[in-house]
């Protein structure tokens, strides 16, 4: 009878996809407070549950490096799994944002350091596609992570005022978006001409939200205004969000339990945070129903998945079948 693998051997640098949900869901209830006064102590109590999270989850990746560094090669030479690298690089843009209130020394450095390795990883994963042959039916939702993650630079770079960090968010916005077009039409032409993607990986779909919604934040971050391109932005997102929707609404049904289901928190949180933006410049009515709407869904779906996942760590289930 075949041993079943441990947590740690188990556990994938995807996870910090979870980090990357709370930290959108944060924010979005810090907006919320804004827009309709709702009670602070909620984003702050989602802040430290983010940093938690992230300290836990990097400390135990650490154990896993020095324990099982064959199984991190082997996830970092994998043509997919490579791109969650990334989840761990856009927890570093993002956690500043959290800690900017308490430490902006500390957020500052966290966020510059976030910033080198996301331009740095986006380099080293392009020059790899460009390099070797990709095959067309590998492409895959996470193929934005490394390279379109470089529009989280700018979420959090808008807030500091160093010398030249006007042209870095720029540097770090144009390359994100340009990408993200053309990674949007190499993905979606795979889906309408090859195989649907298998059951456990559909939630990543949702990855494909993710862009157009931090274009949107970056945008009027940079800009100052809400403009006629900055509402393109949103309503195309809120369309794939539509379109995608559909298709992972019934995963539960389909499939058990998988690190996958995390694909779906930061496009989700992504998008929340984009309508209630938009909600707070316009404050019509119906801006602020589908934001409401987005913030519910949002906090259930990644409470829903944290109670899920801190639940399987517990029973020790938190691992594939064997």
């Amino acid at each position: 009878m075949s041993s079943r693998p441990s947590f740690l051997q188990f556990l994938p640098v995807s996870l910090f996809g979870g980090v990357m949900g709370l930290c959108g869901l944060t924010f979005a209830w810090r907006i919320a407070h804004e827009v309709w006064q709702v009670p602070v102590i909620i984003s702050e109590i989602l802040g430290i549950i983010a940093v938690a999270a992230f300290i836990a989850l990097t400390i135990t990746y650490g154990v896993k490096c020095t324990r099982y560094m064959p199984l991190i090669k082997t996830e970092f030479n994998h043509p997919t799994s490579i791109c969650f690298f990334a989840t761990f690089i856009i927890s570093l843009l993002l956690l500043p944002g959290i800690l900017l209130n308490y430490s902006p020394q500390l957020a500052l450095g966290m966020w510059a350091l976030g910033a080198i390795l996301m331009f740095a990883f986006a380099w080293f994963v392009l020059k790899k596609w460009l390099d070797h042959q990709q095959d067309p039916g590998s492409a895959a939702p996470a193929w934005v992570l490394p390279v379109v993650g470089t529009l989280d630079v700018p979420i959090i770079g808008n807030r500091f005022s160093f010398p030249g960090s006007r042209e870095i968010c720029l540097l770090f916005f144009g390359i994100g978006l340009l990408f993200a077009v053309i990674l949007l039409v190499v993905i979606i032409s795979r889906l309408i001409f090859q195989p649907p993607l298998p059951e456990p990986v559909q939630p990543t779909l949702l990855i494909l939200t993710g862009p157009f919604a931090l274009a949107f934040n970056s945008y009027i971050g940079l800009s100052g205004t809400l403009d006629i391109t900055a509402a393109i932005f949103l309503y195309f997102n809120l369309f794939l969000l539509l379109l995608l929707a559909s298709k992972i609404i019934l995963i539960p049904k389909s499939c058990p339990f998988r690190v996958s289901w995390w694909s779906v928190s930061f496009p989700l949180a992504a998008t929340t945070i984009a309508t209630l933006n938009y909600t707070r410049h316009t404050m019509a009515i119906g801006h602020q129903l589908v934001a409401g709407s987005l913030l519910a869904v949002t906090s259930f779906v990644i409470v829903y998945l944290l109670f899920l996942t801190i639940t399987r760590i517990v029973k020790g289930t938190f691992v594939p079948a064997s």
